[in-house]
């Protein structure tokens, strides 16, 4: 999937929310490979996972990254096909595309907006404790042909961690423990979607 240099950029610049939390720049290496994401020649995701702590009016994020599309695609791989098959036919199932399509409509530049409910069970983002958020980058742009943007919050987390085989299970707790250092215990319903 590599770029064009004179390809006309698509989507809209990286928004606010998917910025690194610490220096307010873009993210700007592949978390697995150390791949220059911002170069525009691979597609690349940004996950982040937030906590609210609405008693402290505060939200922190709990962790950041991009990851490549090759990695990503080697990651997916390396799951179980029984947590494949569980993961899709619960998103396909139960993820509300439609109310994500008509918040885009209504504020198409307004990503804040998009995101502002769980995709899956439709609780507003100011009512969860912890949620995920992801979309697909190209560049210095947010795009859409790959996905779109995301938020699951933790209800949904903790069904789609139950449908995960022990196997991939290991394989994420491995990545978190590698690169996060977030002991076991604490990422019991954290998924890379």
């Amino acid at each position: 999937m590599e770029e064009n240099k004179n390809e006309e950029k698509s989507g809209i610049p990286i928004p606010q929310v998917f910025l690194n939390t610490d220096t307010g720049g873009p993210i700007e290496r592949c978390i697995q490979c150390d791949y220059q994401v911002l170069d525009g020649g691979r597609h690349y995701m940004i996950e982040k996972v937030f906590k609210r702590y609405p008693e402290f009016k505060k939200t922190e994020v709990l962790f950041e990254y991009a990851i490549c599309s090759k990695c990503y695609e080697e990651m997916k791989e390396a799951m179980s096909a029984e947590s494949m098959q569980n993961l899709s036919a619960y998103m396909m199932g139960n993820m509300n595309f439609s109310q994500l399509q008509q918040r885009m409509e209504e504020e198409p530049d307004n990503p804040d907006h998009w995101l502002s409910s769980c995709l899956i069970k439709g609780t507003p983002k100011e009512e969860l404790r912890e949620y995920q958020m992801g979309a697909c980058f190209k560049g210095d742009r947010l795009v859409m042909d790959m996905m779109p943007p995301f938020l699951i919050g933790e209800m949904a987390l903790e069904e789609l961690n139950a449908l995960l085989s022990k196997e991939t299970k290991d394989e994420m707790d491995g990545f978190m423990g590698d690169h996060f250092g977030i002991p076991p215990e604490l990422r019991k319903d954290l998924i890379l979607i």
